[in-house]
Formats: structure tokens, sequence, C-alpha cells
């Protein structure tokens, strides 16, 4: 028997009702939460941090010039209903995570080997460690790209905003003149805010394009990626206790880009 399209209609709207109100939660309230004075002590700890990091590379590297940098931080939350699948993360487990990532560019010359093989000397003092790729090679053959990720000697060191789930790592991409320049635009970094995200600091430069005003002047150029998830409710449920909610629920909403 085929229903009136009137009583179709209505039937259709109840069943998307329902079906919202089952995939709804009171998700994150993340920029009253940012606002606390718990997060923005947090948040100034990582960024002095970061910024040491970098003086480091760049104290012990004085060949080094620097012709920019990018920024990029910003929070994401999602609560999740238990009628929500989503591949990323478990049904059932909300979950805050803030990271900082940071892109610097610089000109060198000289002989990019013994260059490298400084600064790699350098940051392993600092407590950086080279990961990747593997197996590990000759700096001079290791087709323009590295991985460090902070590993300190001592058992008991602690980054300063402490968890296990925050584990900062630095990429080192370098090119000589006439090579292919080491940095792309990455579109996620124009993410603009939602209720699930929250950009904290985007510099908005065009970074793709500094690589090749390195090269102008020197050499080389060399490209340094440092990632720092300084924050992350799965390290433990207390502070996510903490963090407020909105007060109407929603469903998660995904990133999205500026057009």
């Amino acid at each position: 028997m085929q229903l009136p399209p009137l009583m179709n209609r209505a039937l259709n709207a109840t069943a998307r009702a329902l079906g919202a109100a089952l995939l709804s939660r009171r998700q994150f309230n993340l920029p009253r939460w940012t606002r606390r004075q718990e997060f923005v002590d947090l948040h100034s700890s990582a960024v002095s941090w970061l910024d040491e990091n970098l003086g480091i590379l760049e104290r012990d590297a004085p060949w080094l010039r620097r012709f920019g940098t990018d920024t990029w931080d910003y929070c994401q939350g999602a609560v999740r209903s238990i009628f929500n699948f989503h591949v990323a993360a478990p049904r059932h487990l909300p979950s805050v995570g803030c990271t900082r990532n940071v892109i610097a560019v610089y000109g060198f010359d000289g002989d990019p080997g013994e260059r490298l093989e400084k600064i790699a000397e350098t940051m392993s003092m600092a407590g950086w460690k080279r990961i990747a790729p593997l197996p590990l090679r000759p700096w001079e053959s290791t087709n323009g790209y590295a991985m460090l990720g902070w590993q300190p000697d001592v058992k008991d060191a602690e980054a300063p905003w402490g968890g296990k789930n925050s584990s900062p790592y630095m990429t080192l991409s370098w090119c000589s003149r006439g090579q292919e320049t080491p940095l792309e635009q990455d579109p996620s970094r124009t993410h603009i805010s939602t209720r699930n995200y929250l950009p904290l600091e985007c510099s908005g430069t065009e970074y793709w394009k500094l690589p090749e005003s390195a090269l102008e002047g020197h050499e080389h150029v060399l490209a340094v990626t440092v990632t720092l998830s300084y924050y992350s409710s799965l390290d433990s449920w207390r502070p996510q206790r903490r963090i407020p909610r909105h007060l109407l629920p929603t469903k998660p909403k995904p990133w999205v880009s500026p057009r």
C-alpha cells in the first residue's frame, strides 16, 4: 500500500529528526576551555619549549639564515554518540587534542652532508634522535629528508606538558639549487573554525614559496618542521571532565577548508 505524499514526507522528516537526535551529543566548548588559565599556562609552556628547541638549532648553526616561518596551532575535539561509527576513533570515547606545528625555512652554503651532520649532533644533545628514513644512511644520501623524535637520554626526562600521547617530532627537508624545493602547500592548514575545530594561531604565510627565496642567495635550503601535540585528553579521564561543553547537543562536524 502506498502512503499519501504528505504522510510520506512527515514520516521521512520524523526519521531524520530521530536520527539526528540519536547521533547528537553535547560537544566540547573549545573557545571557553582555551580561555581558562590552566590551558593558557599549558599553551605558553609548549610554545616556549618549541621555540627554545629551534633556538638551540640556530645558536649552534650560525651559518643558517632564516627566511621565514609559518605556525599552525589548533585544538580539536569530538563527542560521538554510541550510534555513530567512526573509523579513526573509538565510538564511546570523547577526545580533545591540541597541536602546534611550526615550519622554519633556512638558507645555507657549504657541504650539505657536513652541515646536516652538525645539526644532527646538536639536536641529539638536546634529546632529538634520528628515527627515519630506515635504514639510517649517511646524511648526504638520505634523499633530502629525515625525521627526528624527541627521545632524551635521561629516563625521567619529561616534556613540560607531560602525557604519554605527546610525542614531539621534527622533520628536516633540504635541497640544493636546481632541485625540487622541499615544501608543498598543505590545504589542512587553512581549515576554518567549527564547533569541533578551533584554530588558535595560523600565520597564513605562503611558506611553500620560502625555499625559492632562500635559494636565490644560497646554495642550499633547509625546511625544519616541528610538530608538538601538547595536550591529549586520552592521557587521563580527569582532564576530560573539566572541559566545558556546549548546552545544545549537535553531531560532530568535520573540518572545513575555505573555498
